[in-house]
């Protein structure tokens, strides 16, 4: 999380949307520091603000869900800067690479990288994918989309009162990567995957390519996302508890339904 008390804003580094460009920029550029953890929500940063600071300009990143969850998957057939192999880097020993991330490489590596797999294996549920990043939209003030970076981050400068001095520095990107990622995804997973990540994907403002269909989506997976979003805001904005004990007790219950990628 990126914070600056001079220009009045938080900037939400929410995994695999290009944060690592834009908070290198504004930390090295705009006199931004960096607080708490990388991929802290807004709910623990309010956990200890003053009022004042409450009322800071909120911007964060956004991209399509099936664009993350493919960056995420490449980043594990890479191995990316040898994270997943590093005992250093596990959340055991302080790292930021989970139980399940590594449950993620090590399938990846005993099935030789076949997608499809991968994706009936830990995306075959029919519980429709959240975004613990969603739980505090309400509170963003500004969106910078991962498929206009540097428009959207000046855009979010200019917001806070702040003229940009260049064009945002590339950084963290992920090789080997569809650039066209919905050319990545089996045909036959194209109705599952839509019922799945669909609501989430509306909600961010996205959509899927005609061809995967063009009925509306379920009720039940539009109930579920409801449910299960309502109960995260509830818990974080008035029960004050952090998205980090949402991921033990999913961890505790099995790792049940498809988890947030991140990296």
């Amino acid at each position: 999380m990126i914070l600056s008390h001079e220009h009045r804003f938080i900037f939400i580094e929410v995994p695999l949307t290009g944060t690592t460009a834009i908070a290198r920029e504004l930390c090295e550029s705009y006199g931004a520091e960096e607080i708490l953890n990388k991929h802290s929500h807004l709910s623990e940063f309010w956990r200890g603000a003053t009022a004042d600071e409450k009322r800071y300009t909120v911007s964060a990143g956004v991209r399509h869900p099936l664009d993350r969850l493919l960056s995420y998957y490449t980043k594990l057939c890479n191995n990316h800067r040898g994270a997943f192999t590093d005992s250093a880097r596990f959340e055991s020993n302080g790292g930021w690479v989970t139980a399940a991330d590594r449950e993620r490489f090590q399938f990846i590596e005993k099935t030789g990288r076949d997608f499809e797999a991968y994706l009936r294996r830990f995306h075959g549920g029919t519980r429709p994918s959240i975004s613990q990043y969603n739980w505090g939209s309400r509170r963003y003030h500004h969106i910078i989309r991962f498929e206009a970076l540097n428009e959207g981050f000046h855009g979010f400068l200019r917001k806070v009162g702040v003229e940009p001095i260049r064009d945002l520095p590339a950084g963290n990107t992920t090789a080997g990567r569809e650039r066209v990622f919905f050319d990545a995804y089996p045909q036959a997973l194209h109705p599952h995957l839509r019922r799945v990540f669909g609501p989430l994907a509306r909600e961010w403002g996205y959509d899927f390519p005609a061809s995967w269909g063009a009925e509306a989506l379920p009720l039940s997976s539009r109930l579920q996302y409801a449910l299960w979003n309502g109960a995260g805001r509830l818990a974080t904005q008035v029960l004050h508890l952090t998205p980090h004990h949402y991921q033990k007790l999913r961890t505790g219950l099995g790792n049940a339904g498809p988890a947030e990628p991140k990296g």
